[in-house]
Order: C-alpha cells, then structure tokens, then sequence
C-alpha cells in the first residue's frame, strides 16, 4: 500500500504545475462565471423536473460533473509522458508493478476530480439554490467515481495506445469537446433538441453523471437516477477492463 500511495504522490507532484492548476480551475470556473451569468440574462429561469431555476443553477452541477474529464485527462496524459520519455521502465525496474502504478493512476485522478467538485462547488453557492441532503452528497459521490473512472479508463488507453504526442492531443481535446457540449452540461435534453446531438448525448456517460449530480444538488432524486446509476456501472467496467488490457500491452524492454 505505501508504493501506491508513493507512486500517487510522485504522479500528483509531476502533474500539478502552477500552469496546469490555473488551467484545470480557470476554465471551468469561466464556464460557471461568464456562461452563467451572460446566459443567465438571457434566460432568467427555466425548468428542471417542474421546479423553477435560474439558469446558473441549472449548469452549475454540470460543470462539477465536467471535472471527471479533467480527472481523466490527467490520468492519460501521465500514462503517456511517462511511456514516451521512458519513465515507465524506469518505475518498473524499481520494486513497483503495473498494478502499483495502475491503482496509483486511479487514486491520483479521483484526487483531482473532487478537487476540482469541491472548488466549483464552492465557487457556485453564492449563485445558486442549493437543496442537497446527505443522501445526495453520497449520491454525488458515487457518480463522480463512476464518471471518473470512464473517463479515466478511457483516457489511460489512449495513453496507451497512441504512439505520437500530436494524436494524443488531437483525440484527447476532440473527446473532452464532444463529450461535454453534446450532453445536458448547458442545456437540457427536450423534444425540441435536433435528434442527432440528442441520440450522441444519450450514449454519452457525462449526460448520466451530470443528471445524477443535478437531481442531487436539487433534491430531486427519482428512479431516473438508478437507472442512471446502473448505466455508469456497466460502462465503468467495460471501459475498465479495455484500459487494463490496453496498459498490460505496452512494450517495455524490461521485464515486468
């Protein structure tokens, strides 16, 4: 246990630069802030559920919910440096295993994910109404992991099958734009919405952890949220399971 707990540390430490902090924080919060607020004159209220909200309120769990692709992201992006420039070997010739760096993988971008959950929380209070109860707290807890783990499994096999620093980012910056402006982050999903952007964010998992954070924030949870749960279970596994797979076929000329 105390080799992964190292292997966190020195993967938060080597990521967690002041440039990259400011970019993890700065951009969501300009979501939240400037999209909020100038949207927010522009549509003073809507309609969540049958309950009236100002449109702040209606986005500001979304933008929590976006912190599972940062999380992610910075999951893959390790994974990638450290096989690119040969840190990898150099770890695995130490008394560490794949599974050591794989775990220590996980625990560093759920870290940053409920980092970046609780600065956009606490960012958001002054400008929303906020009804959570304990149960939604747990609620939201749950399906940050879950998201987390999609994401983060998603993005660790692309760090580790990709061979060249353009694609990683290419794909990586194309995932996180879809991902996050085709799904119920900004706005929700009605029968006015055009059918193509609506069948991409149904099949898209941030559409399920953004619903289940916003019911919870709201104090709005409903059978929705089960079958919302159960959703991001099944895909947590699969892509899990894909991303172990993919890790355990990189290359390495040592043996580990």
């Amino acid at each position: 246990m105390n080799k992964i707990f190292r292997l966190t540390y020195r993967i938060l430490v080597s990521s967690m630069d002041l440039n990259t902090i400011g970019f993890f924080i700065m951009m969501p919060v300009g979501y939240l802030i400037i999209m909020g607020l100038m949207m927010g004159s522009i549509v003073p209220y809507m309609y969540y559920n049958g309950l009236k909200i100002s449109y702040i309120t209606f986005i500001a769990p979304g933008i929590v919910a976006d912190q599972i692709l940062i999380g992610g992201s910075l999951a893959g992006w390790i994974l990638w440096q450290d096989k690119r420039i040969g840190m990898l070997e150099q770890i695995f010739s130490m008394p560490y295993t794949r599974f050591d760096y794989l775990i220590g993988n996980l625990i560093s971008m759920i870290i940053v994910t409920f980092g970046g959950a609780m600065v956009m929380t606490f960012v958001a209070i002054p400008f929303i109404s906020l009804e959570i109860s304990i149960f939604g707290l747990f609620l939201v807890v749950v399906f940050l992991v879950l998201g987390t783990f999609i994401f983060g499994s998603i993005m660790l096999a692309l760090g580790a099958i990709v061979k060249s620093n353009q694609i990683f980012n290419l794909v990586s910056n194309i995932v996180f734009f879809i991902v996050t402006f085709a799904s119920s982050v900004f706005y929700p999903l009605t029968s006015d919405t055009p059918i193509l952007l609506k069948i991409v964010a149904e099949v898209n998992p941030l559409t399920y952890v953004v619903d289940g954070i916003r019911s919870a924030y709201l104090n709005q949870i409903g059978i929705n949220d089960l079958f919302d749960f159960l959703i991001l279970l099944v895909l947590s596994f699969v892509f899990m399971t894909i991303a172990t797979i993919a890790y355990r076929k990189i290359k390495l000329s040592a043996t580990v």
